[in-house]
């Protein structure tokens, strides 16, 4: 199921999931280059998060629990940093009770988010469910809960109007005679100018609408201003040319298939993806792509094998085969180019590090052949 924001909502989304019991993943674009994706089990609500900060949200909320943020030891495409959770309470680092919790906060804060959307597209997805499943949420008291939260923040403004705008303390002087001793000494760390609301919010250990709220009276007095966001620069759309280029994404993970075409159609690109391996030779000669991007593990059929088998046919012979792997050995880079890859890419990757390669090959030059790269 997938359409446009502007023909339904993501409130009628997540309680149409609910309402199904659906088991799998919603993703949301919603511009500037940022893909949100919310998990479901049986119509209940696993987990939130986005590929920019889902991160440094987690660090923040574990940061107040004393645990520093580590490494995930091995690379996961989905989610991360709920592996990351996964491994502190295997570790014993973190109860399945803190982690409970500190899902419920941080998926609050993800909806809080996406609720304030209105446009954009979305791509809602049965997959397996994540696991293990450290929490279960229901879904209509929670978006209940975030709805009431919206509600109240639009009545903010025009003093406060985003949650990423980024509060500046103008006269610590006045601010001192008028907070408490230890308030004064937490506000200052972290309203630096530097750090939006949210965050601000986040590391204080509040929601956001309850800090606006706090600092909505030295707004209006100016102690403290607020700077906007950062404007977003449109991606830049590729010139015209005599032909679209077109990218064939082969690899069974749909948050890897979603992000390359968030990533590059938007670009001028043209983008397949291709979950099933045992199908990819076929669709390959139908599709005739002018560079293949190809995951190393998949089942039935490994990135490697896949890869000499398209290099055994002509018509594929000089096309550009960027593999994507969770690993980043020597020796899976040699057995890559002994295949017959052109280059290697580590996931999970950004949109630059994606751009990067898929511009290298499709400059204002030709298609350079496998003798001039290598």
């Amino acid at each position: 199921m997938q359409g446009k924001l502007q023909e339904t909502d993501i409130k009628s989304l997540l309680q149409l999931a609910e309402l199904q019991k659906r088991t799998g993943q919603l993703f949301l674009d919603v511009g500037a280059g940022r893909l949100w994706s919310v998990f479901f089990a049986q119509g209940r609500l696993l987990y939130a998060t986005d590929d920019r900060e889902g991160a440094i949200r987690l660090s923040d909320n574990l940061g107040r629990l004393g645990i520093g943020i580590c490494p995930v030891p091995t690379v996961v495409e989905t989610a991360p940093e709920y592996a990351l959770l996964t491994q502190l309470i295997e570790t014993q680092q973190l109860t399945p009770v803190q982690a409970t919790q500190v899902i419920r906060v941080l998926v609050e804060e993800v909806l809080f988010d996406l609720l304030g959307f209105t446009q954009g597209s979305f791509y809602l997805e049965s997959t397996a469910p994540l696991a293990p499943q450290w929490a279960e949420l229901e879904i209509t008291p929670l978006v209940r809960l975030v709805t009431a939260r919206r509600a109240e923040w639009e009545k903010l403004a025009p003093a406060i109007t985003s949650p990423l705008e980024k509060p500046v303390i103008q006269s610590k002087e006045r601010l001192q005679q008028q907070l408490p001793a230890a308030a004064f000494t937490k506000l200052v760390e972290w309203v630096n100018g530097e750090n939006h609301l949210q965050r601000v919010a986040r590391l204080l250990g509040r929601d956001v609408l309850t800090l606006a709220r706090a600092l909505e009276p030295y707004i209006k007095e100016g102690i403290i201003t607020l700077k906007a966001p950062p404007v977003v620069a449109p991606r830049r759309v590729r010139a015209n040319t005599a032909r679209t280029r077109k990218v064939v994404c082969i690899d069974d993970s749909i948050s890897i298939q979603k992000s390359v075409e968030l990533f590059l159609q938007g670009r001028g690109y043209e983008v397949q993806t291709i979950g099933n391996p045992t199908e990819a030779l076929s669709d390959l000669f139908k599709s005739k792509p002018d560079l293949i991007l190809l995951d190393i593990a998949m089942p039935r059929l490994d990135g490697y094998e896949l890869c000499a088998m398209i290099r055994k046919s002509t018509a594929f012979g000089t096309t550009p085969i960027v593999m994507l792997t969770g690993k980043d050995g020597y020796i899976d880079r040699v057995r890559a180019r002994i295949a017959g890859a052109t280059e290697y890419l580590t996931k999970p990757f950004g949109e630059q590090e994606l751009l990067g390669i898929v511009e290298k090959y499709f400059g204002p030059d030709p298609l350079p052949s496998l003798h001039e790269v290598s």
